[in-house]
């Protein structure tokens, strides 16, 4: 994954927590606060889109607040030496929600390591599920947080559980409408807009290129990249007339040999979204 993740972190801000006993258990259950009722695209009033990528971002960050939710699906293809699909996503997304609240489904379709992760996203916590295994007799479902990482109890698994916790930002922010932006924003425009229609609503098609180096102190992949000689991203974006992203797609390409194309698909802006957290009894608590 490569594009900078421009949704806010998924930990928030949470208090420390102890480790075991009824008390923690509860105070370790993530409550969604209310979030103002999503607004459905056909209400939203059509608008001028500006033709600089600055104001043009601008807008459509305004716009994707506005209609509150989302369901996207997000397509990876390519890698080293390789021309097939290595990962698919959908969520279900509030964009009026800060920190972010989402239901993922991510499939890997690794030939040597398939996998399929389910994973939620609500009050700064992330739980999670792989292949519908099993943590704990009863319990399918992991709790993860920054604040579980920092647990000096779990020693070198603090690294991995970190690294979980990064993956899944990283998926949600890639499939966020403001990782596009953050691109678009530092880019330019290729040519002139034209209209395209995609998904059978009209849009307005934006191609263009950021540098790399423009991107700097976003995400760790791109910076990772960059080290081996990737100076810039290309980009297609389009917007309805509403404002309103319906895709993205990027690509990259290193002298090292290393292609790899991610398309983002945005539906369904402003329709209700079920957003739930797993049973407490589901969940298996790390360190307990």
């Amino acid at each position: 994954m490569f594009l900078t993740a421009g949704v806010a972190g998924c930990t928030g801000e949470e208090k420390p927590q102890q480790q075991g006993g009824p008390a923690a258990k509860a105070e370790r259950t993530a409550v969604a606060p209310q979030r103002p009722a999503p607004t459905p695209a056909a209400r939203l009033g059509a608008v001028s889109l500006p033709a600089q990528p600055g104001p043009l971002v601008d807008l459509v960050a305004r716009q994707v607040k506005a209609a509150g939710t989302v369901r996207a699906q997000l397509t990876t293809n390519g890698g080293q030496g390789s021309d097939g699909v290595q990962e698919q996503t959908v969520v279900q997304l509030r964009t009026n929600a800060s920190p972010p609240e989402a239901q993922l489904m991510i499939v890997d379709k690794d030939p040597d390591e398939p996998s399929t992760t389910e994973a939620v996203v609500s009050g700064g916590v992330i739980y999670t599920r792989v292949d519908g295994q099993e943590q704990r007799p009863g319990k399918p479902w992991v709790r993860l947080s920054r604040q579980d990482a920092s647990n000096p109890e779990l020693g070198p698994f603090a690294k991995l559980l970190t690294s979980l916790v990064d993956q899944v930002e990283r998926t949600l922010g890639e499939l966020s409408a403001d990782t596009g932006l953050t691109v678009v924003r530092h880019g330019t425009f290729k040519g002139e807009p034209t209209s395209e229609t995609v998904d059978g609503t009209p849009t307005r098609r934006y191609q263009g290129t950021t540098k790399t180096a423009d991107l700097k102190g976003g995400d760790k992949g791109v910076e990772a990249l960059t080290g081996l000689g990737l100076k810039e991203i290309g980009w297609t974006l389009w917007v309805d007339d509403k404002g309103l992203p319906r895709k993205f797609e990027a690509g990259l390409a290193t002298p090292q040999g290393m292609n790899v194309r991610q398309s983002v698909t945005y539906r369904q802006w402003g329709d209700p979204v079920s957003i739930t957290v797993p049973p407490a009894d589901k969940v298996h608590l790390i360190g307990s």
